[in-house]
Protein backbone atom coordinates (compact mmCIF):
# COMPACT_ATOMS: atom_id res chain seq x y z
CA UNK A 1 0.00 0.00 0.00
CA UNK A 2 1.17 3.51 -0.85
CA UNK A 3 -0.14 6.53 1.01
CA UNK A 4 0.26 10.29 0.66
CA UNK A 5 -1.06 13.09 2.82
CA UNK A 6 -2.73 15.81 0.80
CA UNK A 7 -2.77 19.45 1.98
CA UNK A 8 -6.44 20.40 1.79
CA UNK A 9 -8.80 23.03 3.12
CA UNK A 10 -11.55 21.07 4.86
CA UNK A 11 -14.90 22.71 5.55
CA UNK A 12 -17.70 21.31 7.70
CA UNK A 13 -21.21 22.25 6.54
CA UNK A 14 -24.15 21.60 8.84
CA UNK A 15 -27.64 22.83 9.58
CA UNK A 16 -31.21 22.21 8.52
CA UNK A 17 -31.48 21.47 4.79
CA UNK A 18 -27.71 21.66 4.22
CA UNK A 19 -27.69 18.95 1.54
CA UNK A 20 -30.44 20.60 -0.48
CA UNK A 21 -28.83 24.01 -0.11
CA UNK A 22 -25.35 22.90 -1.10
CA UNK A 23 -26.61 20.49 -3.74
CA UNK A 24 -28.39 23.38 -5.45
CA UNK A 25 -25.11 25.23 -5.95
CA UNK A 26 -22.69 22.57 -7.19
CA UNK A 27 -22.18 20.63 -10.42
CA UNK A 28 -23.14 17.21 -9.08
CA UNK A 29 -25.89 15.58 -7.06
CA UNK A 30 -24.70 14.66 -3.58
CA UNK A 31 -24.34 10.92 -3.21
CA UNK A 32 -23.10 8.68 -0.44
CA UNK A 33 -20.43 8.30 0.65
CA UNK A 34 -18.30 10.68 -1.50
CA UNK A 35 -19.12 13.00 -4.41
CA UNK A 36 -16.74 14.84 -6.74
CA UNK A 37 -18.07 18.25 -7.77
CA UNK A 38 -17.26 21.93 -8.24
CA UNK A 39 -18.66 25.36 -7.56
CA UNK A 40 -18.66 27.52 -10.69
CA UNK A 41 -18.91 31.18 -11.53
CA UNK A 42 -22.10 32.25 -13.34
CA UNK A 43 -19.89 32.19 -16.48
CA UNK A 44 -19.24 28.47 -15.94
CA UNK A 45 -15.60 28.52 -14.76
CA UNK A 46 -14.36 26.58 -11.75
CA UNK A 47 -14.04 28.52 -8.48
CA UNK A 48 -13.07 25.32 -6.67
CA UNK A 49 -13.40 21.61 -7.26
CA UNK A 50 -13.74 19.40 -4.22
CA UNK A 51 -14.99 16.19 -2.69
CA UNK A 52 -18.16 16.06 -0.61
CA UNK A 53 -18.16 13.41 2.12
CA UNK A 54 -21.65 12.77 3.46
CA UNK A 55 -21.45 12.22 7.21
CA UNK A 56 -25.21 12.06 7.75
CA UNK A 57 -25.76 15.12 9.94
CA UNK A 58 -23.07 17.16 8.19
CA UNK A 59 -20.94 17.38 5.06
CA UNK A 60 -17.17 17.54 4.82
CA UNK A 61 -15.86 19.50 1.83
CA UNK A 62 -12.17 19.14 0.99
CA UNK A 63 -10.55 21.29 -1.68
CA UNK A 64 -6.99 22.32 -2.60
CA UNK A 65 -5.57 24.88 -0.19
CA UNK A 66 -5.12 27.39 -3.02
CA UNK A 67 -8.88 27.29 -3.67
CA UNK A 68 -10.03 27.19 -0.06
CA UNK A 69 -10.36 30.93 0.58
CA UNK A 70 -12.30 31.55 -2.63
CA UNK A 71 -14.66 28.67 -1.89
CA UNK A 72 -15.28 29.76 1.69
CA UNK A 73 -15.94 33.36 0.63
CA UNK A 74 -18.42 32.35 -2.06
CA UNK A 75 -20.29 29.93 0.22
CA UNK A 76 -20.73 32.63 2.84
CA UNK A 77 -22.20 34.88 0.15
CA UNK A 78 -24.64 32.20 -1.00
CA UNK A 79 -25.64 31.30 2.55
CA UNK A 80 -27.53 34.59 3.05
CA UNK A 81 -29.91 33.88 5.95
CA UNK A 82 -30.10 30.12 5.53
CA UNK A 83 -29.57 28.21 8.83
CA UNK A 84 -26.27 26.79 7.61
CA UNK A 85 -23.04 26.65 9.61
CA UNK A 86 -19.73 26.71 7.75
CA UNK A 87 -16.60 25.83 9.73
CA UNK A 88 -13.00 25.45 8.66
CA UNK A 89 -11.85 22.22 10.34
CA UNK A 90 -8.57 21.85 8.44
CA UNK A 91 -6.49 21.95 11.62
CA UNK A 92 -8.18 18.93 13.15
CA UNK A 93 -8.47 16.63 10.12
CA UNK A 94 -5.95 15.29 7.63
CA UNK A 95 -6.77 13.89 4.21
CA UNK A 96 -4.76 10.98 2.83
CA UNK A 97 -4.93 9.11 -0.45
CA UNK A 98 -4.11 5.41 -0.68
CA UNK A 99 -3.36 3.35 -3.77
CA UNK A 100 -2.00 -0.11 -4.60
CA UNK A 101 -3.90 -1.05 -1.46
CA UNK A 102 -5.72 -4.30 -2.26
CA UNK A 103 -4.87 -5.59 1.21
CA UNK A 104 -6.51 -2.59 2.89
CA UNK A 105 -9.61 -2.04 0.79
CA UNK A 106 -11.67 -1.32 3.92
CA UNK A 107 -9.81 1.93 4.66
CA UNK A 108 -11.48 5.21 3.73
CA UNK A 109 -13.73 5.60 0.71
CA UNK A 110 -13.22 4.87 -2.98
CA UNK A 111 -12.24 7.89 -5.08
CA UNK A 112 -15.43 8.61 -7.07
CA UNK A 113 -13.52 9.90 -10.10
CA UNK A 114 -11.77 6.71 -11.19
CA UNK A 115 -11.32 3.36 -9.39
CA UNK A 116 -7.59 3.29 -10.23
CA UNK A 117 -7.13 6.41 -8.08
CA UNK A 118 -7.61 4.28 -4.97
CA UNK A 119 -9.17 5.46 -1.75
CA UNK A 120 -9.42 8.61 0.37
CA UNK A 121 -9.04 8.59 4.14
CA UNK A 122 -9.59 11.25 6.78
CA UNK A 123 -7.58 10.88 9.99
CA UNK A 124 -7.18 12.92 13.17
CA UNK A 125 -3.40 12.67 12.90
CA UNK A 126 -1.18 12.94 9.84
CA UNK A 127 0.31 9.72 8.52
CA UNK A 128 3.73 9.47 6.88
CA UNK A 129 3.68 9.55 3.09
CA UNK A 130 5.18 6.54 1.35
CA UNK A 131 4.36 7.38 -2.28
CA UNK A 132 4.29 10.30 -4.69
CA UNK A 133 0.68 11.13 -5.51
CA UNK A 134 1.51 13.67 -8.21
CA UNK A 135 3.57 11.13 -10.15
CA UNK A 136 0.88 8.47 -9.79
CA UNK A 137 -2.06 10.54 -10.96
CA UNK A 138 0.01 11.88 -13.87
CA UNK A 139 0.73 8.29 -14.89
CA UNK A 140 -3.05 7.84 -15.19
CA UNK A 141 -3.54 11.10 -17.09
CA UNK A 142 -5.94 12.50 -14.47
CA UNK A 143 -6.06 16.30 -14.05
CA UNK A 144 -5.80 17.71 -10.54
CA UNK A 145 -6.48 21.32 -9.60
CA UNK A 146 -3.77 21.24 -6.94
CA UNK A 147 -1.22 21.45 -9.75
CA UNK A 148 -2.91 21.96 -13.12
CA UNK A 149 -5.17 25.01 -12.89
CA UNK A 150 -6.29 27.83 -10.63
CA UNK A 151 -9.39 29.70 -9.55
CA UNK A 152 -11.73 30.91 -12.31
CA UNK A 153 -9.46 29.88 -15.19
CA UNK A 154 -10.99 26.61 -16.37
CA UNK A 155 -14.27 25.15 -17.59
CA UNK A 156 -15.27 21.74 -16.15
CA UNK A 157 -14.93 19.96 -19.52
CA UNK A 158 -11.38 21.35 -19.97
CA UNK A 159 -10.42 19.54 -16.75
CA UNK A 160 -12.37 16.39 -17.78
CA UNK A 161 -14.77 16.78 -14.85
CA UNK A 162 -17.62 15.47 -16.99
CA UNK A 163 -15.60 12.28 -17.58
CA UNK A 164 -14.58 12.03 -13.93
CA UNK A 165 -18.12 11.80 -12.53
CA UNK A 166 -18.03 15.44 -11.49
CA UNK A 167 -20.99 16.86 -13.44
CA UNK A 168 -24.61 15.72 -13.32
CA UNK A 169 -26.38 17.09 -16.39
CA UNK A 170 -29.63 15.38 -15.40
CA UNK A 171 -29.80 16.80 -11.89
CA UNK A 172 -31.21 20.11 -10.74
CA UNK A 173 -29.91 23.56 -11.59
CA UNK A 174 -26.54 24.73 -10.34
CA UNK A 175 -24.56 27.96 -10.61
CA UNK A 176 -23.10 28.20 -14.12
CA UNK A 177 -25.23 25.34 -15.45
CA UNK A 178 -26.58 27.29 -18.42
CA UNK A 179 -23.10 27.89 -19.84
CA UNK A 180 -21.88 24.34 -19.12
CA UNK A 181 -24.99 22.73 -20.62
CA UNK A 182 -24.89 24.97 -23.70
CA UNK A 183 -21.28 24.01 -24.37
CA UNK A 184 -22.25 20.35 -24.12
CA UNK A 185 -25.28 20.67 -26.43
CA UNK A 186 -23.90 22.90 -29.13
CA UNK A 187 -20.33 21.73 -29.69
CA UNK A 188 -17.94 18.89 -29.30
CA UNK A 189 -15.32 19.56 -26.67
CA UNK A 190 -12.41 21.43 -28.27
CA UNK A 191 -10.00 21.30 -25.36
CA UNK A 192 -9.11 18.64 -22.81
CA UNK A 193 -6.37 18.14 -20.28
CA UNK A 194 -4.29 15.14 -21.28
CA UNK A 195 -1.28 13.37 -19.85
CA UNK A 196 2.01 13.84 -21.70
CA UNK A 197 5.24 11.85 -21.64
CA UNK A 198 8.25 14.14 -22.06
CA UNK A 199 11.59 13.42 -23.70
CA UNK A 200 13.42 16.55 -22.64
CA UNK A 201 13.12 19.65 -20.45
CA UNK A 202 9.77 21.42 -20.19
CA UNK A 203 8.18 24.03 -17.96
CA UNK A 204 4.70 25.27 -17.23
CA UNK A 205 3.49 27.41 -20.13
CA UNK A 206 5.66 25.80 -22.81
CA UNK A 207 3.78 25.38 -26.10
CA UNK A 208 3.28 21.93 -27.57
CA UNK A 209 3.79 22.18 -31.32
CA UNK A 210 3.19 20.08 -34.40
CA UNK A 211 5.48 21.78 -36.87
CA UNK A 212 4.80 25.50 -36.52
CA UNK A 213 1.32 25.09 -35.10
CA UNK A 214 0.61 25.14 -31.37
CA UNK A 215 -1.72 22.33 -30.31
CA UNK A 216 -1.52 22.84 -26.57
CA UNK A 217 0.35 24.16 -23.56
CA UNK A 218 2.10 22.47 -20.67
CA UNK A 219 0.32 23.03 -17.36
CA UNK A 220 2.53 21.09 -14.96
CA UNK A 221 5.56 18.79 -15.10
CA UNK A 222 6.99 16.17 -12.80
CA UNK A 223 9.86 13.77 -13.45
CA UNK A 224 9.35 13.26 -17.16
CA UNK A 225 5.57 13.46 -17.06
CA UNK A 226 3.27 16.39 -17.63
CA UNK A 227 -0.31 17.55 -17.83
CA UNK A 228 -1.23 19.74 -20.77
CA UNK A 229 -4.29 21.48 -22.15
CA UNK A 230 -4.66 20.16 -25.69
CA UNK A 231 -6.63 21.53 -28.64
CA UNK A 232 -8.08 18.22 -29.79
CA UNK A 233 -9.14 19.45 -33.22
CA UNK A 234 -5.63 20.67 -33.98
CA UNK A 235 -4.10 17.45 -32.69
CA UNK A 236 -6.35 15.37 -34.95
CA UNK A 237 -5.41 17.51 -37.95
CA UNK A 238 -1.66 17.33 -37.28
CA UNK A 239 0.50 15.60 -39.88
CA UNK A 240 3.69 15.63 -37.78
CA UNK A 241 4.40 14.45 -34.26
CA UNK A 242 4.17 16.88 -31.32
CA UNK A 243 7.22 18.43 -29.69
CA UNK A 244 8.12 20.66 -26.75
CA UNK A 245 11.26 22.79 -27.16
CA UNK A 246 12.06 20.71 -30.21
CA UNK A 247 11.99 17.41 -28.31
CA UNK A 248 9.38 14.78 -29.20
CA UNK A 249 6.59 14.16 -26.68
CA UNK A 250 3.80 11.63 -26.48
CA UNK A 251 0.29 12.94 -25.83
CA UNK A 252 -1.37 9.97 -24.23
CA UNK A 253 -4.85 8.75 -25.13
CA UNK A 254 -7.45 9.59 -22.53
CA UNK A 255 -8.17 6.82 -20.02
CA UNK A 256 -11.39 8.58 -19.15
CA UNK A 257 -13.51 7.93 -22.22
CA UNK A 258 -14.21 9.65 -25.51
CA UNK A 259 -13.16 13.24 -26.08
CA UNK A 260 -16.44 14.34 -27.57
Amino acid sequence: MLIARRPRTILRLSGEGVKDWFGGLITNSIKQPVTFAALLTPQGKIIADFFVTDRGDHLLIDTPVAMGAALLKRLKIYRLRAPIEIEDVSEGLHLHVLWNNDEHDDLGEVDPRLPALGRRLFADTAKKSTGNWDAYRLSLGVPDSEWDFGVQTTFPADACMDQLNGVDYQGGCFVGQEVVSRMRRMTTVRKRMRGVTLNGPAETGDPIKTGERTVGNVLHTHDGQAMALIRLDRLREASVSPTVRGNPVTIRDSVLGTDG
